[in-house]
C-alpha cells in the first residue's frame, strides 16, 4: 500500500482534466490517492481532494479540500483500477462529471461538475 499525492496536471484519475488544445475540460482539483499494486494502475483504496483551485469548476460545484470521492459516474472508487475510471473523467469543456463525495462531516452528497477551461 502507498499514498501518493498527485499534482493538478497529472492526477491518476484525470480528475483535473488538463485543458489542452482541442477543448479538453479541467476541474481544478488536486487529489491524494491511496492504493495498492502497481504505481501506474493501482487498485484504489481512497481518493481524497487535497486542494481545490479557487474559482475552478470544482470550487463552483461545492467540492472542498477533505472531500472523499466515493463514486465517479456511478462507478465505485474503492476497489477499482485507476485506469478503469480514467475514461469517466475525460470531458470536453462544458460536459459534466457526476461524482458522489463524502464530506468531512460524514455527509454523502452527489455533485455534478461542469468541466471548464484551464485557469491561468
Amino acid at each position: 500500500m502507498y499514498r501518493n499525492r498527485i499534482s493538478i496536471f497529472t492526477i491518476l484519475l484525470t480528475a483535473a482534466v488538463t485543458a489542452l488544445a482541442g477543448g479538453k475540460g479541467y476541474l481544478g482539483i488536486d487529489i491524494s490517492v491511496e492504493g495498492e499494486g502497481v504505481f501506474w494502475n493501482p487498485t484504489l483504496k481512497s481518493v481524497k481532494v487535497a486542494r481545490v483551485l479557487a474559482g475552478s469548476s470544482a470550487d463552483k460545484a461545492g467540492i472542498t479540500a477533505g472531500d472523499t470521492i466515493v463514486e465517479i459516474e456511478g462507478k465505485s472508487v474503492v476497489g477499482a483500477k485507476a485506469n478503469d475510471l480514467q475514461p469517466y473523467m475525460q470531458r470536453e469543456i462544458g460536459q459534466t462529471v457526476k461524482l458522489l463525495v463524502k464530506k468531512p462531516t460524514g455527509e454523502v452528497k452527489p455533485i455534478s461538475v461542469v468541466a471548464g477551461p484551464k485557469l491561468e
